[in-house]
């Protein structure tokens, strides 16, 4: 039974020291910062995380380090602040001037070595992930994954009663999975979808966008969705759908897609039913887990066929080869190869398709489907037999699926949050895209809500619903009046959050020309309405860029944009310039008003 780690609130952070395996110096060097317990890194780390490593990890906080994909070195809790490494230890690596180191305790060692097992893993947390240093928020899996099985650890974030409390104060911030962030443009709407989607994801707020950014960067075609509507989006695109495509005979052929919602949805909704299992639903393990344990020779290349049972004794038929999206089997042992869709057998595996009348192929399916049931009851279980096909091992922690779990501590937690970002969600036809889905969007309506429901969709699968756990944030232009306004049936089912022009930093300092901006935008909401005002993304100062002068923001960006606000009446356009200290005048050159400031 893995022991479990309670970080007690504090953060967990992946640390990869991967560079000092490449040299006999850095060897050397790795070994010294194992004995004294130093965690390095150079400080210009691209991304920042040079300077994550400096000062944004506290004291207090748990890293667990490697070095890259090679070795696991161990779980440790920071205990002092950034050092640079002494001239002894910079000297054996190229650059050790640049390089520092944080003190900290060693709290756990790890009880395996095979870490070569873990290679495919690309996620950020994983030692062959894609960051030197990145906060672990997926907690469940890398426990499944990495600590458990690698340093017998169950790490457990918070106390249960903490769990509690903070899911608690989360389902009071929101309490609507749907949310629209509306205002003008540059006002910084997509800027905050991210952030948004880190609390939604984590249940607390990031420390900077960047961090928000790494995390959307990590979980997007994951946990994260992104999506821009435009006037063409189409229900095909967002649902499901027929998609033509060119298959490797260069002959065009369709073939059914599912789409962005589609497939965030399924995930979600795999997520929340491994939390919430139906009693009444035959398979109560996640198709995806029990389809790739089904097809894990094949996938591992132990054997050339997979033979899957038939009703009459002895018969069987092989599953020969896995492609993008399909499986191939052949009718008996030497007869015709035919694809299935991998979704059609999940459909059929979930009971949200049913095959009234088999017939041909269709037969064929419902075996692999009731195999796959059968494995699912083995693996509920954990009372079946061996692998059907060999003595095969799980990767997670090498048992036999015969062989009973260990018991992990018993915490209580609700099923991870997916997001949908649906960016300018008012530019396309509302009812044309989300069709039968706008019902199921409502919380009461979802999956976990109070009044659940389903749908059947044009492509026949029926019981389709929204689970509880997806969460879609859409943004708004108020200033776009080209396209119709928002869908009414939409409007109500979202919550609107504002996001109008501020004039100061966070810590309250004025933007440049603050002045300028603040009186622009309250003639433009005299003659139009605030949604017409200029954002402040147009005058804050940029983080590492030089200051751009205010000829330059009014002449290439705001003058454009009022010549489309006021349909290029120039007057209009030079009126709104009124008391804001700046003359706008007419430039013989192209006509157009333009902005000279006085030598």
């Amino acid at each position: 039974m893995p022991k479990p780690l309670n970080l007690q609130g504090r953060p967990l952070y992946k640390l990869s020291m991967g560079t000092f395996s490449r040299s006999p110096g850095g060897r050397k060097l790795l070994q010294e910062l194992e004995k004294r317990s130093w965690l390095s890194i150079n400080e210009y780390c691209a991304g920042g995380q040079g300077e994550l490593l400096m000062s944004g990890v506290q004291i207090g906080d748990y890293i667990y380090a490697c070095a890259a994909s090679t070795k696991l070195l161990g779980i440790y809790r920071i205990i002092g602040p950034w050092s640079y490494l002494p001239d002894e230890l910079g000297d054996l690596i190229d650059n050790g001037d640049e390089w520092g180191y944080r003190p900290a305790e060693l709290v756990a060692r790890p009880v395996r070595e095979d870490i070569w097992t873990l290679k495919d893993e690309k996620s950020w947390w994983a030692p062959s992930g894609y960051r030197t240093i990145t906060r672990i928020h997926d907690l469940r899996t890398a426990n499944r994954v990495l600590f458990e099985p690698f340093f017998d650890i169950t790490i457990m974030s918070t106390t249960p009663a903490e769990q509690a409390r903070k899911a608690a104060a989360f389902a009071a911030k929101f309490p609507n999975p749907n949310i629209i962030l509306y205002g003008p443009p540059g006002t910084g709407k997509t800027h905050h979808t991210l952030e948004l989607a880190y609390e939604l994801l984590t249940t607390e707020k990031p420390a900077s966008y960047t961090v928000a950014q790494q995390l959307f960067q990590e979980e997007q075609g994951k946990r994260i969705e992104f999506v821009t509507f435009h006037q063409s989006f189409s229900y095909e695109d967002f649902v499901q759908g027929i998609k033509p495509e060119v298959n490797a005979n260069d002959q065009l052929v369709f073939k059914p897609r599912n789409g962005i919602f589609y497939e965030i949805a399924r995930r979600a909704r795999e997520e929340y039913q491994r939390e919430h299992p139906d009693p009444e639903t035959p398979a109560t393990v996640p198709f995806a887990d029990v389809f790739n344990y089904l097809l894990e020779p094949l996938i591992e290349q132990q054997l050339p066929a997979l033979q899957i049972k038939m009703k009459d004794p002895g018969s069987s038929f092989p599953i020969t080869d896995i492609g993008n999206g399909f499986i191939t089997f052949r009718r008996g042992q030497e007869g015709q190869s035919i694809n299935v869709q991998n979704t059609f057998l999940q459909n059929l595996y979930e009971g949200t398709t049913t095959l009234e009348k088999p017939t041909g192929t269709q037969i064929y399916y419902l075996y692999i489907v009731q195999r796959l049931w059968a494995l699912a009851q083995e693996l509920s279980t954990n009372s079946g037999p061996a692998h059907p096909q060999t003595d095969l091992l799980l990767h997670s922690d090498r048992r036999k699926i015969g062989e009973a779990a260990p018991a992990a501590p018993q915490v209580s937690e609700a099923p991870r949050n997916y997001v949908l970002i649906i960016d300018e969600i008012n530019r396309a036809n509302i009812s044309k895209v989300f069709g039968e889905l706008i019902t199921l969007l409502e919380k009461d309506k979802r999956l976990g809500g109070d009044n659940p429901l389903s749908v059947t969709l044009p492509s026949g699968e029926a019981k389709f619903n929204v689970p509880a756990n997806l969460y879609i944030i859409g943004t708004m232009n108020t200033a776009d009046k080209s396209i119709a306004l928002l869908d009414i049936a939409l409007r109500r089912r979202f919550d609107f959050h504002a996001l109008y022009p501020i004039y100061a930093q966070a810590d309250g300092t004025p933007f440049q020309h603050a002045t300028v901006f603040k009186q622009l935008n309250l003639n433009i909401s005299e003659q139009k309405s605030r949604d017409f005002q200029i954002g402040h993304a147009y005058f804050m100062d940029r983080p590492n860029k030089p200051t751009e002068p205010l000829a330059d923001i009014l002449n290439k960006k705001v003058i454009p944009l009022l010549y489309e606000y006021f349909l290029n009446d120039a007057k209009k356009v030079q009126a709104v310039f009124k008391d804001t200290g700046v003359e706008v005048m007419e430039d013989s050159a192209t006509g157009l008003l333009r902005y000279s400031p006085v030598a």
